[in-house]
């Protein structure tokens, strides 16, 4: 191999390399196997966790999703005033646990006043190794988008905690728990980046064959995006197992 070969090798492996450090780094996060659903369609899904803390294993893992009660909700990047019912007609208990102990031994929903699901929380019996990842099984029914609205999806933005070791929230560092949250909720949950990077999601998009446009949006459809309130990530984010409160301690 002659030297000028040699470099173009050595520097392309060097461009691979990034590339795949890239990539990992990107998979790595905890996100939902099924990020994009059509409305109208019952999927099985799954919180797909990427990893431990570090070298440390994932004992229990805690979802929230926007409950649209007090929500913050954008339309094509505007604050919008209005309620969620204006874009998505049966949003509340779209998202349910399915019982497994594939990861963890315990698990349960969480409710909300109305006995509807906001999330779900799994944890306890074998721990999920730092290095592996692991599938976290719920349903999601058919979403319904408002015929009525100019919306073309609605994405909702899913906090999520793995959970290395049990402490405070004053404990919570790289070493006891990944927070795949918004940064900027000013709460003990907030994932701490320069960007808001954290937040899995999932966006219900419009079935415009079975549910076209009005015409009064002119062909163009909106961006709808949902996050939870602060109120909502302090009430929802904790875990409670058999009425006591087992995470954050």
């Amino acid at each position: 191999m002659t030297n000028h070969n040699k470099i173009k090798f050595i520097s392309g492996s060097v461009i691979a390399a990034v590339i795949a450090t890239i990539g990992h780094n990107a998979l790595a996060h905890t996100r939902l196997e099924v990020p994009e659903v059509s409305e109208g369609v019952r999927i099985t899904n799954n919180v797909v966790i990427g990893h431990g803390c570090g070298e440390i294993n994932v004992m229990g893992t805690s979802v929230v999703f926007p409950d649209g009660v007090d929500s913050t909700i954008t339309v094509d990047g505007q604050p919008h005033t209005g309620e969620l019912t204006e874009f998505v007609q049966n949003w509340g208990n779209l998202n349910t646990k399915i019982y497994s102990k594939a990861v963890f031994t315990f698990q349960d929903e969480k409710l909300d006043a109305n006995g509807n699901a906001s999330g779900f929380w799994a944890g306890g019996g074998d721990s999920l190794p730092h290095h592996m990842a692991g599938f976290i099984p719920f349903r999601t029914s058919a979403a319904l988008i408002e015929p009525a609205s100019c919306a073309s999806s609605v994405k909702f933005y899913i906090s999520i905690a793995d959970i290395c070791e049990i402490t405070p929230a004053s404990g919570f560092n790289e070493n006891t728990v990944n927070l795949w949250t918004p940064n900027n909720l000013g709460t003990a949950y907030d994932r701490v980046s320069t960007t808001d990077d954290g937040p899995a999601s999932l966006t219900i998009m419009r079935n415009e064959e079975t549910n076209p446009l009005p015409e009064s949006c002119g062909g163009t459809g909106q961006v709808v995006e949902v996050k939870p309130s602060a109120a909502q990530i302090n009430r929802d984010m904790p875990i409670i197992f058999n009425g006591n409160q087992v995470w954050p301690q």
